[in-house]
């Protein structure tokens, strides 16, 4: 008999061969339909074909997401999938009667019912994926579902210009090849394991604008899931923006035609591929949301670049490629964290939600494009500039709203880079926030305990340690390091545990380092303590004793492969059991 792993493991692949060939269908039927209006207005009138087009696309996700959403969850996920697929296979075929009496209105239309089964799929899509696989393998599994998605966008930017191209634009030909991905892509849904709906009682609600808030609301409860969400949903706006902009930039500025513009999105999807399987590595077992914002400013610089260079080709397809890169980083840790920390129950609703913010985005994209160029008669390339100005507003809200995580991840790579460490007790580091106590030797102590663990850390020191200069003060500053007063000792000190608490309270672990010689004394002193039992609810926090041993710098003789170890301090961390 097949075990339930390995049962799992192959519905994660046909979930995987489904949604790839989904998305493969999409962006040719999508491209499909764009050369096929620019064949019907000309290519003078390509920038308002995208423009309108894209609005068309986006309608769906806002009318049909908090309904899709509450469908996951009400229903079986895997025969949700199901269902949307024999849809695909039916408005696939209504696209070929589009295509053969050349009506306008009819492939809008078509357009249309296509994004409303996008819209209707895609929480069912993601919010399966915690029911295939464990927790730890969630950025993994994002990180392939993402690549994967964005090796379709590749293949079918690729596929439909070339379709094109060899059949000299005969699009009764390429409506058959997209029928014929929709039926393969129905039978490989029917081969994904059946999963228990998530036991939702939720009502299907007309007034989907309520619904959205009050998924908010409940998504704001979750420490840093609803930065998430918004950030996600940002993702949309900067990838659709590029898509609709690309083949007016291509046109004006490279002076390619219309379907060589479409050839150089494929560096974008091929960097967004790439990107998304570096994050999923680097995440690991946990949703890394420091790359965030190094990212997003990746994106910036990327937008203003596209101004500076866009009479070189050359440059303009490295670009291409390296902000798709910082896409596929940037996207990764948000999905995964939204997939985490969402609440079971209510994932699918969530998603939903993420996707109506997403597509309000895909629709401000087409509004830009049709202002940039309609009503301001700007080229293309400047487009790029007014978006690279609202992504760097945006690096700055989110470096706000990612302070902890993106100081964690910093902190992490610095440690790689001045400690050279080995790891004792690393099963005692609770999954949960936690309180840790350790001996304070010097401040680069704190690089090492951000460097141990995955979770975002706040550090309390006792002021009569603290003999550091005047650049000291702000690297603490900048870590959010809290000085205890000397006026009374801890286990006493009510306003300390008070902040400790609401610090626990936020998901963000907590250490206390101290002046006593012996990290497991100070531990027995704080446990005994009425008030902190008190505060903490009789310790609901585990508390964990830490050890930091430092040596010196070994030089070695051989320069280039040793070349890190000469400037690393070697270090030993150890943490004793919670019990």
């Amino acid at each position: 008999m097949i075990s339930s792993e390995n049962r799992r493991f192959s519905s994660l692949t046909y979930l995987n061969v489904t949604q790839f060939l989904g998305a493969l269908n999409d962006n040719i039927y999508k491209l499909l339909i764009i050369y096929f209006f620019i064949q019907l207005k000309g290519i003078e009138n390509s920038h308002i074909v995208l423009a309108v087009s894209g609005a068309v696309f986006v309608l769906p996700f806002l009318l049909f997401s908090s309904f899709s959403g509450t469908l996951a969850d009400r229903f079986s996920k895997r025969n949700v999938i199901i269902w949307t697929k024999v849809l695909e296979v039916v408005i696939m075929s209504l696209g070929f009667v589009a295509f053969y009496y050349s009506s306008e209105w009819c492939s809008y239309f078509i357009l249309f019912l296509m994004a409303t089964q996008s819209a209707l799929f895609a929480p069912s899509k993601y919010g399966i994926l915690p029911e295939l696989v464990s927790s730890d393998k969630i950025s993994k599994a994002n990180g392939m579902l993402t690549s994967f998605t964005f090796l379709a966008i590749i293949i079918g930017t690729f596929f439909g210009s070339f379709i094109l191209d060899v059949t000299d634009k005969n699009f009764i030909v390429a409506s058959f090849v997209c029928i014929f991905i929709a039926f393969v892509g129905m039978c490989t849904s029917f081969c994904i394991e059946y999963t228990p709906p998530s036991g939702s009682l939720k009502r299907f609600s007309p007034l989907f604008y309520s619904e959205i808030y009050r998924t908010i609301k409940k998504v704001k409860k979750e420490p840093s899931l609803l930065a998430a969400v918004f950030g996600s949903a940002f993702f949309l706006f900067i990838g659709a923006y590029m898509q609709l902009n690309i083949i007016p930039f291509a046109v004006q500025s490279l002076h390619l035609t219309d379907i060589q513009g479409g050839y150089l999105f494929l560096c974008t999807a091929l960097g967004i591929g790439l990107g998304s399987m570096v994050a999923g590595k680097v995440s690991g077992k946990t949703a890394e949301l420091g790359l965030v914002p190094m990212a997003c400013l990746g994106i910036s610089i990327c937008c203003y670049l596209f101004d500076f260079l866009s009479s070189h080709l050359y440059g303009c397809i490295l670009l291409s490629a390296f902000i798709g890169f910082a896409g596929g980083i940037y996207l990764v840790p948000l999905e995964c964290y939204i997939q985490i920390a969402s609440p079971k129950k209510y994932i699918g609703q969530v998603i939903g939600t993420e996707n109506f913010l997403g597509f309000v985005g895909v629709l401000f994209a087409s509004i830009i494009l049709y202002l940039v160029t309609e009503v301001f008669s700007l080229h293309a390339d400047k487009g790029f500039v007014i978006v690279g100005t609202i992504s760097l507003c945006v690096t700055v809200v989110i470096t706000y709203q990612f302070f902890d995580y993106l100081t964690r991840f910093i902190g992490m790579l610095l440690s790689r880079i001045h400690f050279k460490t080995v790891f004792f007790g690393q099963n005692n580091i609770p999954d949960s926030p936690a309180i840790y106590v350790c001996t304070h030797t010097a401040w680069n102590d704190t690089l090492l305990l951000l460097g141990s663990q995955r979770r975002r850390m706040r550090f309390f020191i006792e002021k009569e340690q603290d003999h550091s200069s005047q650049w000291l003060h702000r690297l603490y500053r900048l870590l959010r390091i809290v000085l205890i007063p000397e006026i009374e000792s801890l286990e006493n000190n009510q306003y300390c545990w008070r902040a400790i608490r609401g610090i626990l309270d936020k998901g963000i672990s907590v250490c206390i380092f101290t002046n006593d010689p012996s990290a497991f004394n100070e531990l027995l002193r704080l446990k005994n303590s009425e008030l902190v039992s008190e505060i903490l609810i009789e310790n609901q926090y585990p508390m964990v004793a830490v050890f930091v041993e430092k040596g010196e710098k070994q030089k070695q003789p051989r320069f280039f492969t040793q070349l890190l170890n000469r400037f690393r301090v070697p270090a030993a961390i150890s943490f004793a059991s919670s019990n």
